[in-house]
């Protein structure tokens, strides 16, 4: 979806009043002069300054706290506008910068609060109507934002924000060819508009319109204002390399290289280049490096800031991609897509051991499970609790085991006591941080069920069958396709996907019944 918080209302210039001094004025101006220029660190001393001389002038609050949000400082930002708030409620410009923040943080139903003052003050404030709009779509509620946007646009027709912001609140209702033409059309008259492009790009990828979707997916980096990895060589645009390496880096999370690793084989294989350098994350490069001989993998250091390993500047290295881009070059259309039984190899003398210490009865299948999803921006709407799988964990001739990473001790522990259902734990097996055991753990099961998060990654990657709960809403990802129950990124992948509008009861009902089929 579209991750982008909409723009803060520019600052104003205040207007002369008894109560401002010549050097507030001076201040003022030369903090509104450098906070356009996007000079904020200095926009930012002189706001600090003007407050020392005046600090009753709501407007030099709604400015500062304008440049404050733009420079990543939302807790300050969300004072700011609650002071100008308090000296003016009636100004509905700070009610909509107050809700802009609240968006950024992912509050969205105080920021839809906020909006909807601003709106109530001035019901033609076009870019409060939009915010409105936005928030909603990122609660889900896409019909409440399309009315939004509608109205925003009806004020402002060309309004870029609004139309970027509609093709998103369309793409939630599964209208998808709608909002390819309201995307387009943002960009028709914004080419460079980030989001409206990376959008564009996500909805043709889940259309299965893949040349299109890669090279607009690539806009990402600036739709989400994220620096791409800082690295001497140019972006490699497909050139034969002659003698030359390139140099692949991940990006994303575990579960997103997971599913990059899919295509490690076909790149390697273009024959543009002399050898593939793959930097990914320390997790996964020894199990990466056993099932892809002949690349190497260098471990990307755990701390963020930490030095990269000197392999990645090696002297034969002529060019650099994000793995996130590799689909442009093997990924093209559907029919690059193979069949496989699993591209991630497992160590078989730990999924030997899992199996020994998990032994079943004969007849009696291993179901690996995982309920919950911690993504910052998503993991709500993709997530279950232990306690509502009580059902399926009851099925006879089942024996279930615990594939979710974090501390599940509570949860587990609440189910035997309330309910008296055991699952199985490998103690001493961190599954975030070892991804080796994870995989051998799962390559141990004979069925995993979960929802959309890196055990279901992991499961399809090493080829275990795996039933996985597609949320509707925001946290309907695009690699797992718009409808249907199977993807072409994963063929042991069955997707039980939750209808619009429903809690998890129906789909958690659907495991349950195919469970005891499965176990009988």
């Amino acid at each position: 979806m579209n991750r982008k918080e909409r723009r803060a209302q520019g600052a104003s210039a205040p207007q002369a009043a008894p109560a401002m001094s010549a050097p507030f004025v001076q201040l003022f101006n030369e903090a509104l002069g450098l906070h356009q220029a996007g000079k904020l660190p200095e926009a930012e001393e002189r706001y600090r300054r003007a407050l020392a001389i005046n600090s009753n002038i709501p407007l030099l609050y709604n400015n500062f706290g304008v440049c404050l949000y733009a420079q990543g400082k939302h807790d300050e930002a969300i004072v700011m506008q609650k002071k100008a708030i308090a000296l003016d409620p009636k100004m509905d410009m700070s009610h909509n910068n107050m809700g802009v923040v609240l968006n950024a943080l992912g509050r969205h139903k105080e920021a839809l609060e906020a909006f909807s003052k601003a709106i109530a003050l001035d019901p033609m404030n076009y870019q409060a109507i939009n915010n409105f709009g936005d928030s909603s779509v990122k609660s889900s509620l896409f019909e409440q934002g399309l009315k939004a946007l509608h109205r925003s646009l009806e004020i402002k027709p060309d309004y870029v924000e609004a139309l970027t912001n509609l093709g998103a609140a369309l793409w939630g209702l599964g209208r998808l060819d709608e909002a390819k033409v309201h995307l387009r059309r943002a960009i028709q008259l914004q080419p460079d508009v980030a989001m409206a492009h990376k959008n564009l790009g996500i909805i043709s990828l889940l259309q299965g319109n893949y040349a299109e979707g890669w090279r607009e997916y690539d806009w990402r980096w600036l739709a989400d204002k994220i620096q791409p990895k800082q690295h001497p060589k140019p972006i490699w645009t497909g050139a034969d390399l002659g003698e030359g390496a390139l140099l692949a880096w991940c990006e994303q999370g575990i579960g997103d290289e997971i599913l990059h690793a899919s295509m490690i084989g076909d790149f390697a294989r273009l024959g543009r280049f002399k050898r593939l350098v793959w930097e990914c994350d320390f997790r996964l490069a020894t199990l990466l490096a056993r099932s892809n001989p002949g690349v190497e993998f260098v471990p990307r250091p755990p701390v963020i800031g930490d030095p990269s390993d000197p392999r990645i500047f090696a002297p034969d290295i002529a060019a650099q991609i994000p793995t996130g881009s590799i689909g442009n070059f093997v990924r093209s259309d559907i029919s690059k897509f193979p069949k496989h039984n699993g591209y991630l190899v497992p160590d078989p003398v730990r999924v030997e051991a899992f199996r020994q210490r998990l032994k079943t009865k004969p007849g009696e299948k291993l179901i690996g499970m995982s309920w919950l999803s911690k993504n910052a921006a998503f993991g709500s709407s993709k997530s279950t609790t232990l306690a509502q799988w009580a059902e399926i964990l009851r099925t006879p001739g089942c024996k279930f085991v615990d594939l979710q990473y974090g501390d599940t001790e509570e949860e587990r522990a609440a189910l035997t006591r309330d309910l008296g259902i055991t699952l199985e734990h490998i103690d001493g097996l961190d599954l975030k941080f070892d991804m080796e055991g994870l995989a051998a753990l799962t390559k141990a099961c004979d069925l995993v069920t979960t929802v959309s998060n890196s055990a279901a990654h992991m499961a399809a990657a090493v080829g275990t069958p795996v039933w996985t709960l597609i949320a509707s809403g925001i946290g309907k990802f695009w690699y797992w396709g718009f409808d249907g129950a199977t993807t072409v990124w994963y063929p042991s992948v069955t997707l039980i996907r939750q209808p619009e509008g429903e809690n998890w009861e129906g789909s958690l009902k659907i495991i349950a019944e195919r469970l005891r089929a499965f176990a009988a």
